[in-house]
């Protein structure tokens, strides 16, 4: 697919239909080692679902197989996305950053000019970007900041280790909140998932 395409007509999971990730099968048995490895770390299919369940099983797996790639996760509210990386950080070897998008302090350690050392942590670990979308656009003098866009793009130049998005937008909230630019490196970081489940906080 070309990355200039009219974004607007496109679902978001149509975005993600050319990663050449999507190509990779994972053999059986290392799929059942991500099913058993979410279950240990706290994410069950009796709670997911049996359909996002094996999703997310197969999305682990090619990270086990794919170098530096993340997981770009999507759905509605309450569908587990949150809880799903959580339970990945139990399963992460090297040192990691959260940040939580919906929490404004959270947020601000992605202004570069308020932290600058934060380029420098960003290449040494890796990031977890929880909720994007739900962070404030900063005006700075009449020009609008979207520091998670911008970090992301900073992310892909320097960034060593491996990318984690969760959000609720659609394609189309995604692009034209963050433009393109920002999009194409989503779509060269991760790997996408997308988790059709209702939401379980309502139980």
């Amino acid at each position: 697919m070309d990355l200039k395409v009219d974004f607007n007509a496109q679902l978001l999971s149509q975005f993600f239909d050319s990663v050449k990730s999507s190509d990779v099968k994972p053999e059986p048995s290392v799929i059942d080692y991500a099913a058993r490895s979410l279950e240990r770390s706290g994410w069950f299919e009796s709670i997911a679902g049996s359909e996002d369940f094996a999703a997310a099983a197969r999305a682990v797996a090619k990270l086990t197989l794919i170098p530096r790639k993340g997981l770009f996760v999507w759905g509605a509210f309450g569908c587990g996305k949150t809880s799903l990386l959580r339970a990945l950080t139990k399963c992460i070897q090297s040192p990691y950053k959260w940040v939580n998008l919906g929490d404004s302090e959270h947020a601000q350690y992605l202004d570069a000019d308020n932290y600058p050392n934060w380029n420098k942590e960003a290449c040494e670990g890796n990031i977890i970007l929880d909720d994007l979308g739900a962070e404030a656009t900063i005006s700075d003098y009449g020009v609008l900041h979207e520091y998670a866009g911008e970090f992301i793009v900073r992310y892909h130049l320097r960034g060593h280790d491996r990318l984690f998005v969760t959000t609720n937008l659609s394609g189309e909230e995604l692009q034209k909140r963050y433009t393109m630019r920002v999009c194409s490196r989503l779509k060269e970081l991760t790997i996408p998932l997308h988790l059709k489940g209702n939401d379980k906080r309502r139980f």
